[in-house]
């Protein structure tokens, strides 16, 4: 396993687990960052988008691991969520006050963010059939 393979590995099963964390314990997970549900369509609301859509990424990117032609992809779009969520964030962060666990994972999504991003740039595909992100794939005439 590649080291690309291994960090998109690893960015899969973070998305997978909290994803499954936030769907299965709301309750829970919503109390950790001090949100309360006023309503069902609320409850129900978290578990869509922080539970499904975390555990779907997750999937995604797991599945771009196993195979060699799509870690770049994978490492891509790991790089743009971890980025855009890095970027709310801290934005959260200037805009709200300062939250110590907010900016723990805040750090967390920026270093992973660059590392995929990183990753994007340089990983070679087994073929050169996916091309590197944001380059022009048709050919010069």
């Amino acid at each position: 396993m590649t080291l690309w393979r291994l960090v998109l590995v690893v960015v899969a099963l973070s998305y997978a687990g909290f994803g499954f964390a936030f769907f299965s314990r709301a309750d829970e997970m919503a109390s950790m960052i001090s949100l309360a549900f006023g309503t069902s369509g609320a409850r129900t609301d978290f578990r869509a988008t922080y539970g499904g859509l975390e555990f779907g990424l997750g999937v995604f990117l797991l599945l771009c691991a196993l195979r060699r032609e799509f870690v770049r992809i994978g490492l891509f779009a790991a790089a743009c969520a971890l980025i855009g969520m890095a970027s709310a964030r801290t934005t959260g962060l200037v805009m709200d006050g300062f939250d110590l666990l907010q900016f723990v994972i805040a750090l967390t999504e920026w270093g992973a963010g660059a590392l995929a991003t990183w990753g994007a740039v340089v990983a070679k595909p087994e073929k050169d059939a996916v091309p590197i992100p944001l380059q022009d794939a048709t050919p010069e005439e």
